[in-house]
């Protein structure tokens, strides 16, 4: 009796965290797409009415999302989507050349064979005679830079460039919504290094890759 009783509060909080996951997964692809842009207030009940759930969840969302720095609380007590500056921008990708280039080098010894194909395959995708859309571009490059920090060797790393990748989107999605993303041949550069095995060009290809992002939007602005 006991054993069969205890299943149930298992079974309902394995189905709240998957509502509560889900939930969180969409609100996140909403503000990294700018459907929510930067200093948009949430109103908890649209969001739950938008995206089918219950309060519970949602609220749980909200806390998980102000908790990484995506959303902030005003003096008002409202929450709002974050308004990432051009120095923080910056700083992010700061981080981003110290780490990334090292887990670039670390994935080309330790990515597959079969993985790299994978990232081959989308690459070949959005080539430019394919006229590409900018959502097309930037699901490549999350593809692509989160494949590289995950064979990096460094779950940590990882996980600090998922974060800083977050900022870095976030600020271009506010002030340079109509930018693609980075261009192909940079992308092109890095699988190739994938390709080979070769390490320390997978490390070059990467800090050039992210010098010029850093670069085009200081041309821009």
């Amino acid at each position: 009796m006991l054993e069969r009783t205890s299943e149930k509060p298992y079974s309902a909080l394995a189905e709240k965290k998957s509502v509560t996951d889900g939930a969180y997964a969409q609100v996140l692809k909403m503000i990294l797409s700018r459907e929510l842009s930067g200093g948009t207030v949430l109103q908890e009940r649209i969001l739950c009415e938008t995206l089918g759930v219950s309060r519970t969840p949602m609220r749980e969302t909200l806390r998980r999302l102000e908790g990484e720095g995506l959303i902030i609380r005003s003096n008002d007590g409202s929450l709002m989507i974050r308004l990432v500056s051009l120095e923080e921008y910056l700083n992010s990708l700061e981080v981003r050349l110290l780490i990334e280039p090292h887990a670039a080098f670390n994935a080309a010894k330790a990515m597959p064979d079969d993985v790299v194909k994978r990232l081959r395959r989308g690459l070949n995708a959005i080539a430019p005679k394919n006229a590409p859309s900018a959502k097309a571009h930037w699901k490549f490059d999350d593809q692509l830079h989160e494949t590289v920090a995950c064979y990096g060797g460094n779950p940590l790393v990882a996980q600090i460039v998922k974060d800083m990748r977050r900022l870095t989107k976030m600020f271009e999605q506010q002030k340079m919504p109509e930018r693609n993303a980075p261009g192909w041949a940079e992308h092109d550069a890095l699988v190739a290094a994938l390709e080979a095995h070769a390490q320390q060009r997978a490390a070059d290809a990467m800090t050039k890759h992210l010098r010029q992002a850093r670069r085009s939007i200081l041309d821009t602005l």
